[in-house]
């Protein structure tokens, strides 16, 4: 790999050579932004469950309408189910997809370039139900996606010396399977996250890591049988993108944190408790907190992000659907996923609640 990587860097440093003095002038005039966005059903939105919305990409390029830059954003060469190869084979065979031109047309004219693929790559190598890897498949994949980044992003520089490239690095995308599983998993996230941002340092680019932010916050994956970003997840990622992206222009100052529930005091009472914990009108159970999980709330039939509920934590549960996985809900529309593992649900004797509802 480092004499693969030697060869690359003077591969790429005569065409940094040609981009530089375009590129500085650019940085002084940034005014009018043509963003376009190339990769896999990340960059095309796809939901944890089952559905086409709006993926880290569309909250970049609201970032750049909201600073008035951005003259245009073309996100039809992102595609679900896409691998390194799919991506590098629109742009040899010049493919049109949308409204907006071939992919030769608005890479010609992009002034900035997400690029987010190789996941699929190596998702071929996994069996998702018993968790085991293919070992030999993944150095044969990471290969792959190497040579794929690599004669990508010498094409878009050929069609475009000017442009700002950004890759983006993997988070792991399958914390709910067994622990064993873990292991080999994130070896091979790390060869691949590896590989993108040595890619991107030799041909100039910018790396973009998620692994820590997403992996801070597990309710980003809400449906523990999908790879996929809630929205939150999502705006978590354009933000990353956003701290290198964006131009220089004044910021608005962030708005006020949203309150939200307070943890449950376990104070005895004199009318009817639960091990300490005072039970309410209408409360079915309760929920413990066993490892950090996003906390939600309901906002127009979606969820919208709070905070993250620390282990040791309590909270009253009044009700449970199937929506988004299935979820808790906490009242006040605030909403804890149903994950194994993450939090433990409880629920008080029958004689209990028949006195409470009596």
């Amino acid at each position: 790999m480092s004499k693969f990587f030697i060869k690359l860097s003077v591969v790429f440093s005569l065409l940094l050579m040609m981009v530089l003095q375009p590129l500085i002038g650019f940085a002084e005039s940034e005014s009018e932004v043509v963003y376009v966005s190339l990769g896999d059903s990340l960059a095309a939105g796809r939901t944890p469950f089952g559905e086409n919305a709006k993926g880290y990409p569309d909250f970049i390029a609201e970032k750049f309408m909201e600073v008035d830059v951005l003259k245009l954003f073309v996100r039809d060469y992102a595609v679900n189910g896409y691998t390194s190869k799919h991506v590098l084979d629109d742009i040899t065979n010049n493919v049109t997809k949308g409204d907006n031109g071939s992919i030769h047309e608005v890479l010609g004219q992009a002034t900035h370039i997400t690029l987010g693929v190789g996941a699929n790559d190596l998702l071929a190598n996994l069996n998702r139900t018993t968790g085991t890897i293919d070992q030999i498949g993944v150095l044969n994949s990471l290969k792959s996606v190497t040579d794929n980044l690599v004669g990508t992003i010498t094409a878009i520089r050929t069609l475009n010396p000017t442009a700002k490239i950004y890759l983006m690095g993997y988070y792991n995308a399958l914390p709910h399977l067994p622990a064993e599983a873990q292991g080999p998993i994130l070896t091979g996230l790390q060869q691949l996250n590896k590989v993108i941002e040595g890619v991107a340092k030799q041909s100039g680019s910018t790396y973009v890591a998620t692994e820590e932010t997403i992996g801070a916050n597990i309710g980003f994956l809400p449906n523990p049988q999908d790879i996929h970003l809630s929205e939150e997840g999502y705006k978590a990622v354009a933000e990353l993108f956003w701290n290198e992206m964006k131009p220089e222009v004044k910021e608005e100052p962030a708005p006020a944190p949203v309150p939200s529930p307070q943890p449950v005091e376990n104070k005895p009472t004199p009318v009817i408790y639960w091990d300490g914990l005072l039970l309410k009108k209408g409360q079915i159970g309760k929920v413990e907190v066993i490892q950090p999980i996003n906390l939600w709330k309901r906002v127009d039939g979606k969820l919208v992000f709070e905070r993250v509920l620390q282990p040791g934590e309590q909270y009253r549960v009044y009700r449970y659907d199937g929506l988004f996985g299935g979820q808790y809900g906490l009242g006040d529309g605030y909403y804890v996923t149903k994950i194994d593992g993450f939090i433990n649900y409880q629920t008080p004797s029958k004689a209990k609640l028949q006195l409470l509802n009596n």
